[in-house]
């Protein structure tokens, strides 16, 4: 499927939450975090347009000279909502009012290691199994972190022994079209969402200064994780 426009929405406050409020301007190798992300977003043939939400003067000065990006500055989260990154669909709200098209890719700038070919994949997925009316099973993507894990109650009984796997919704990445996002209540998880696994370093999250220390540590060691940096 490639007769569709996807438009990529991301939102980068100049100060984020109570706990860690610069860590979108935070640096790994050299790069400030959101700058990582952004540049994934331009190499990625199927995005085609960026619209970033920013109250950063800075950002706005730069990004606003792009032919593929637009900035607006519309909505201006709580600390206590921006701890919660892109699960606000609120937000999402907000940014479609002034975003045109049908279809979308919304996604936090605060994972340093999420590979373009996931989101890539991603993509693909929605592709697949959202807008081909052929194989069309699902109405919306969303990533997600597996966990394998045996559960307790508060008195420490067993609840599941097993090792079932759990599914959480990581907040990295959602892809989902206009139509189905009003049809549902204003939300970006659809009805019939399908989940997208996404590894354990890609999950990381610079939230506080001793996440941002590791994403520096894993970063200058990069050769140990040949699965993630190829």
């Amino acid at each position: 499927m490639s007769n569709y426009s996807l438009t990529a929405l991301i939102s980068i406050p100049e100060e984020a939450g109570y706990f860690f409020p610069n860590r979108h301007f935070e640096y790994i190798s050299n790069k400030p975090l959101y700058q990582i992300m952004i540049e994934k977003l331009e190499a990625i043939g199927k995005i085609d347009k960026i619209i970033i939400n920013t109250d950063s003067n800075m950002l706005k000065s730069y990004y606003s000279r792009s032919n593929k990006t637009k900035v607006i500055d519309v909505y201006r989260a709580e600390p206590q909502e921006i701890e919660l990154e892109l699960t606000s669909d609120k937000l999402t709200t907000e940014l479609l009012k002034h975003a045109e098209g049908e279809h979308f890719l919304q996604l936090g700038p605060i994972f340093p290691f999420l590979k373009q070919e996931t989101i890539e994949r991603a993509i693909q997925m929605y592709e697949e199994y959202v807008i081909n009316a052929e194989e069309r099973k699902y109405d919306s993507v969303f990533s997600i972190k597996i966990l394998n894990r045996r559960y307790y109650d508060s008195d420490t009984d067993f609840i599941r022994e097993d090792r079932p796997n759990t599914f959480v919704e990581d907040g990295i990445l959602h892809i989902f079209n206009r139509t189905t996002f009003l049809a549902n209540g204003n939300r970006k998880v659809g009805k019939k969402p399908y989940s997208c696994g996404i590894d354990e370093i890609e999950n990381l999250a610079v939230d506080s200064e001793e996440n941002h220390q590791l994403a520096v540590l894993i970063n200058e060691h990069r050769n140990r994780f040949p699965h993630v940096f190829r």
